[in-house]
C-alpha cells in the first residue's frame, strides 16, 4: 500500500487530474517500463498497466519511470493520460537519430555518484551537473568507496571547486559510513535519482538507504576498485522513513556516455565561477578563446582558474551547439515528412472522391 503524498503526488498533479473531468480515472506513478507494459504504483499497491492507443502511437508522449499518469483501472490498467512533468533527467539518446531519452521524470534531487580511483573524473561530474540542473533538479555529488582512499578530503575539495554551491559528500556504501549526509536529503514525498557510471557502487548505496538487500550487487573486481555492473533497468524504490513516511529513489543503470540534452543557459549555473570572471572581459560576447582583454584567460594564466575547467566549458558549449543544430534539422525533416504525408493523403481522397464536373 502506498500513500499518494509519499509517492510525490502534490497539488500540481491533482489540478491536472481534476482538469480531465473524468471521475473514473485514478492517478498512478510509473515504477518500471518494459517495452509496452509498465509497473505502476497506486494507493492499492503495485499493478501492471498498458498504454491506451493514442499514447502507444505517439512515441514522444510515452511515459518514463517517475511519470505520473491517469489510468482506467482494470487488469491490466490502461494509461490514458500523461501528466505534465515537473522536472526530468534527460540525455540525447544513443544512436544517429536526434531525440531525447528521459532517464527519470519528476525528480527533486539527484545523487551524482562517483568513486575514488578509476572513476574519479571532475570533467564527468561537470557533465552530470549540467544535465541535472538543466532538468530542474537539485544535484548532490557523492564520492563513494571513501574507505579505499585516505585522501578523501582532498578529492572532495577538488570536486567542490567544479561544483560551486553543490554538496559534495564522501561515503563508503560497503561499510555504511557517511550515509547520514545522504539521508538528510530524503523526506516524505521526495524523489531522488541515483546516477553514475557502472561499478561506482550505486546498488550497494541504495541497499544501505533502503535498509535491505533489495538490489543485486557485484563484488569489486580483483586488482581494481571498480565493482561489477548489476542494474539493468530504471525503477522506483520507496524508502521507509520515520513515522511511516516514505521517500522515493530512482535506480538507474550505469551510463557509458551522457550526451547533453539541456539548454545552453544551464552552463552558466555549473560554471558560475567563469561567468563571474566573464563580467570583467573587454567584450560582452567574449568566447574566452582568442579575444584580447579576456579576464577568464587572464585568470588561467595567473593560476586562479584551472585551464582544464575552461576547456571543459568550451567542449560542452560546442556539444550543446552541435545537438541544437541537429535538433533543428531533425524538426525540419519531420515537418517536411508530415507535409508530404498530408499532401499524399489529400491526393488519395481526391482520387477516391473526385469533384463532380459542373
Amino acid at each position: 500500500m502506498y500513500s499518494l503524498s509519499n509517492l510525490g503526488f502534490g497539488p500540481d498533479f491533482q489540478s491536472q487530474l481534476d482538469s480531465l473531468s473524468d471521475p473514473s480515472l485514478a492517478p498512478a506513478r510509473v515504477a518500471q517500463e518494459h517495452g509496452s507494459r509498465y509497473l505502476i504504483f497506486t494507493p492499492s499497491g503495485e499493478s501492471e498497466a498498458v498504454l491506451a492507443g493514442r499514447l502507444d502511437f505517439a512515441s514522444e508522449e510515452r511515459p518514463a519511470v517517475g511519470d505520473w499518469v491517469a489510468i482506467q483501472p482494470g487488469d491490466p490498467a490502461r494509461i490514458v493520460h500523461l501528466f505534465q512533468r515537473r522536472s526530468w533527467l534527460v540525455r540525447q539518446a544513443a544512436g544517429r537519430r536526434t531525440h531525447a531519452q528521459i532517464l527519470a521524470a519528476n525528480v527533486d534531487k539527484v545523487f551524482v555518484v562517483t568513486a575514488v580511483g578509476h572513476d574519479f573524473n571532475p570533467r564527468r561530474v561537470e557533465r552530470y551537473l549540467v544535465a541535472v540542473q538543466g532538468g530542474g533538479a537539485e544535484p548532490i555529488v557523492v564520492v563513494n568507496k571513501a574507505d579505499l582512499c585516505p585522501e578523501i578530503d582532498s578529492l572532495r575539495a577538488e570536486l567542490e571547486a567544479v561544483a560551486p554551491g553543490v554538496p559534495v559528500l564522501g561515503v563508503s556504501a560497503l561499510h555504511a559510513s557517511g550515509l547520514e549526509g545522504l539521508r538528510v536529503h530524503l523526506h516524505a514525498g521526495c524523489t531522488v535519482a541515483v546516477v553514475g557510471s557502472s561499478g561506482v557502487g550505486k546498488s550497494t548505496l541504495i541497499n544501505r538507504l533502503l535498509g535491505e538487500e533489495a538490489l543485486a550487487t557485484g563484488e569489486l573486481r580483483a586488482g581494481i576498485e571498480k565493482g561489477r555492473h548489476t542494474t539493468t533497468h530504471r525503477q522506483l524504490l520507496p524508502v521507509p522513513l520515520e513515522d511511516g513516511a516514505q521517500a522515493v529513489l530512482v535506480d538507474t543503470p550505469g551510463l557509458r556516455e551522457l550526451q547533453l540534452w539541456a539548454p545552453a543557459s544551464t552552463l552558466g549555473g555549473v560554471f558560475a565561477d567563469i561567468e563571474a570572471l566573464a563580467t570583467e572581459c573587454r567584450f560582452r560576447d567574449c568566447t574566452h578563446a582568442h579575444e584580447p582583454g579576456c579576464a577568464v584567460r587572464e585568470a588561467v594564466s595567473r593560476g586562479e582558474l584551472d585551464a582544464d575547467r575552461l576547456s571543459s566549458l568550451h567542449k560542452l558549449a560546442r556539444e550543446q551547439a552541435h545537438h541544437a543544430a541537429r535538433q533543428e534539422g531533425w524538426a525540419r525533416q519531420e515537418q517536411h515528412r508530415k507535409e508530404k504525408q498530408f499532401g499524399r493523403l489529400g491526393k488519395e481522397i481526391e482520387r477516391l472522391h473526385p469533384k463532380r464536373q459542373r
